[in-house]
């Protein structure tokens, strides 16, 4: 067992764990013994993210050490994603949150419909799903971002208010906190767990937050891809030191009922092996409202075999 400042995210207490050697110094990476889950033992301060390790400084400085590492993968990478976003028209996750706004307004026939985005960024999802949804539902989306970013903020609440919508500047815990109880339909996740120093209480606060129907949409890396098993420590999904949790199928699940939400979508596609990503859409689970959290917790690791995270 080696020593660990952060105790295991999904259990939040300290447990036996295993060093995993594929962080750089002075970069610490930890394999939970009891529930196999995988994650920085040691990250920076969540106040760091602000500027220090803002999501636009550490993209820029990976993508540097990238295309020096392996430039011949780099422009392979760039030109598939080219090729997806801009010929072929995919975009998964703005197709998934698109999805779950239709089926929002389903549920509730008249009014706005309210879409959180935490992580924000430069606060472009709202334009990316508005423009290819039913004019009558596009209306009627209220879109909120949370951006801890400092920077990022500013350039998203500029891009929200041309939707009628804003962005709060903050930690998603704190930016959730100023939005009422179950005042939310879809609440999106995307490329937002992984950085999370505390993501079950993010998620407990999203379960808090969402509407009786709510969803939430949620991306990660894929710790359980082929990529990650063949790349070893060059594999995408490492990001040092912003990159604090590893999540495969069974491990986000498990984390999701620990805060009181269900499953109801992680198909096979979602999961896939094949690829670098991970997606989930989760609702609330309305049998553990009212049940003691530790309980949840204990329950959902008990169901989580420790060994689905293979080091």
């Amino acid at each position: 067992m080696h020593p660990s400042n952060r105790p295991c995210p999904l259990l939040e207490r300290s447990a036996p764990s295993d060093r995993v050697d594929h962080a750089p110094p002075p970069w610490e990476l930890q394999r939970c013994r009891e529930t196999g889950f995988v994650y920085l033992a040691n990250p920076p301060a969540q106040d760091r993210f602000r500027e220090e390790f803002a999501w636009e400084v550490t993209h820029a400085h990976e993508s540097q050490r990238r295309r020096t590492a392996e430039p011949a993968l780099y422009a392979l990478s760039g030109a598939i994603k080219t090729l997806r976003q801009r010929f072929l028209k995919r975009d998964k996750m703005a197709a998934l949150v698109r999805s779950t706004l239709r089926g929002a307004a389903r549920h509730q026939a008249t009014g706005p419909i309210r879409l959180v985005d935490v992580g924000c960024a430069q606060g472009t999802l709202a334009t990316r799903v508005a423009g290819r949804l039913p004019r009558g539902v596009a209306n009627r989306i209220e879109p909120i971002g949370i951006e801890i970013s400092t920077y990022l903020a500013k350039v998203a609440h500029l891009a929200l208010r041309a939707h009628n919508g804003r962005c709060i500047h903050g930690t998603g815990i704190d930016g959730l906190a100023d939005l009422d109880g179950g005042s939310v339909h879809v609440i999106v996740l995307s490329c937002i767990l992984e950085h999370e120093i505390d993501p079950l209480p993010l998620l407990r606060r999203c379960r808090e937050r969402l509407a009786a129907d709510g969803r939430v949409v949620i991306k990660v890396p894929n710790y359980d891809c082929m990529g990650r098993h063949l790349r070893g420590p060059r594999w995408c999904g490492y990001r040092w030191p912003d990159h604090v949790n590893y999540f495969t199928p069974a491990t986000l699940e498990a984390i999701g009922r620990a805060a009181g939400l269900r499953v109801t979508r992680m198909n096979l596609f979602d999961r896939s092996p094949l690829s670098d990503s991970l997606y989930a859409v989760f609702g609330r689970d309305e049998a553990v409202f009212g049940r003691d959290e530790a309980a949840a917790c204990r329950s959902a690791v008990a169901a989580t075999p420790a060994s689905s995270q293979a080091a």
